[in-house]
């Protein structure tokens, strides 16, 4: 698993094959989702820690959530990919599942572990942003692989239009949040 992870972390086209391939990898593309998530939440922890009092209660809470939300955005994220790049967009070329795309969207998630470091004063800011940014490349070559895409903009498009997609439920979510408090 840690070898597909820096594969996938290195844009490693034959890594992405691999777990195309490999029926029995959702279940690791489902841990490193559970890794880079925990990476996320701790990073956050030790902010709270180190920038003001946090009970044990919030903590465990934040967790629970965090990982909870981890998943169900992993879930989400590959079912608006597969509907706009394996649906609309698809190619003559394009054969995949959500399962495919979902183990490879997975696995291209590593590079989110950097937010383990959020808590270093003045830079953990940084360190989420690299990974962010790191994070959407990988998961742009998750993409082009798993639909077999020639292109690599054809890939960046649908990701592009997929995280619009997706980026409207969320924008609602936090409307009826302002509007309920």
């Amino acid at each position: 698993m840690l070898r597909r992870m820096i594969g996938a972390a290195t844009f490693n086209a034959a890594t992405y094959e691999e777990i195309e391939a490999d029926q029995g990898a959702l279940g690791q593309a489902v841990m490193v989702v559970l890794i880079v998530t925990l990476c996320g939440a701790i990073g956050g922890v030790l902010s709270e820690l180190f920038g003001e009092e946090a009970s044990l209660l919030g903590i465990v809470w934040g967790l629970i959530v965090g990982l909870t939300f981890g998943i169900v955005r992993w879930a989400l994220w590959t079912s608006v990919l597969y509907l706009v790049g394996g649906r609309m967009l698809r190619t003559s070329g394009t054969e995949t599942s959500w399962a495919e795309l979902g183990r490879m969207l997975g696995f291209a998630y590593t590079p989110g572990v950097l937010s383990v470091f959020a808590f270093v004063p003045s830079v953990g800011w940084l360190f989420g942003l690299v990974g962010f940014i790191w994070t959407l490349v990988a998961v742009i070559v998750a993409v082009r692989q798993a639909l077999d895409f020639e292109s690599t903009g054809r890939a960046v498009l649908v990701t592009f239009i997929a995280a619009i997609v997706g980026f409207i439920p969320l924008l609602i979510v936090l409307a009826l949040g302002e509007l309920i408090s």
